[in-house]
């Protein structure tokens, strides 16, 4: 298992919770907004020393990468292309970039890949507040139907995990400037509706293993199984 993110202690930790007899953990500090093309590759090749790609059954990657972008200023008033530029690179293009050096990698075993985009409702459905959220999560949600189009061999999955209880609730709380969005974060908070982690994951696996899935689809926790 090989675990990328940019902050060093707090990965190092999860990579720590991931540890069992029979599971290699792998962590890489990396900041994938800025890393290039030959780093991701390096990366991923780095990992794999001492295997084959056809040493393992299946070889799944989780796009979890994700970001915010600027929730105090208003839908109307956004013009910082550089802000824009930034905020794209890191949710949408650096996403789209790491999946490719993972598919030229593995592209000998493409009938055992399988691809997880941690995606939202915001994907599909408009939330006040949130214009760059919203479009950054239609856009990589629409490059991995695409390439489930094209690629049918290929196992790929947009999963919606539901409001869970991280740090991402308060940040958006404590951030918006959108009455509404408040609202919304804080009534999810305060009534007790947020989801564990282990929870939604527990449902993202149940969905990848029943062999129900259709490549490409949007699947939210709360979806009827």
């Amino acid at each position: 298992m090989l675990l990328l993110a940019r902050k060093k202690e707090e990965l190092a930790q999860t990579a720590k919770l991931c540890e069992s007899e029979n599971v290699k953990v792998i962590h890489n500090s990396v900041d994938l907004s800025v890393a290039s093309e030959k780093e991701m590759f390096d990366t991923i090749i780095n990992a794999l020393t001492g295997y084959k790609v056809t040493d393992f059954t299946a070889s799944l990657i989780f796009h979890n990468v994700g970001s915010l972008g600027n929730l105090s200023i208003e839908t109307s008033r956004i013009e910082e292309v550089q802000e824009l530029r930034e905020y794209y690179d890191l949710n949408v293009f650096k996403v789209i970039s790491l999946n490719t050096q993972f598919l030229k990698i593995f592209g000998d075993v493409e009938d055992r890949i399988i691809i997880v985009n941690i995606t939202s409702l915001c994907a599909i459905k408009p939330m006040s507040g949130m214009a760059y959220y919203c479009s950054g999560k239609a856009a990589r949600e629409m490059y991995f139907r695409v390439l489930a189009e094209e690629k049918k061999n290929i196992v790929i999955l947009n999963y919606s995990p539901g409001p869970v209880e991280t740090t991402m609730i308060d940040l958006v709380i404590d951030k918006t400037v959108n009455a509404n969005l408040k609202e919304v974060f804080t009534s999810f908070k305060n009534q007790g509706t947020l989801l564990k982690a282990e929870t939604t994951v527990r449902k993202c696996i149940k969905v990848l293993v029943s062999g129900n899935l259709k490549s490409g689809d949007h699947i939210d926790f709360f979806d009827d199984e």
